[in-house]
């Protein structure tokens, strides 16, 4: 349903709908990030190279320049 003007269809409480509307919102948006991220995570992908070095200086690789 298309609401052209809140004033008309919700009269005095147009102002409460409207900010409930735009709480209802937000938690979704974070409940919809949620969602993805949690996905994202089970996906699998390989933890960065820097992140499973087994000891030592914690670059276990040799940054690559720009000559290779």
């Amino acid at each position: 349903m298309l609401v052209s003007n809140m004033g008309l269809v919700f009269g005095v409480l147009s102002d409460t709908v409207e900010v409930l509307l735009a709480v209802a919102m937000m938690i979704g948006g974070i409940y919809i990030t949620y969602l993805i991220q949690k996905w994202a995570d089970r996906s699998g992908e390989a933890p960065a190279a820097a992140n499973v070095g087994l000891g030592g200086h914690p670059d276990q690789r040799e940054p690559k320049s720009m000559r290779e």
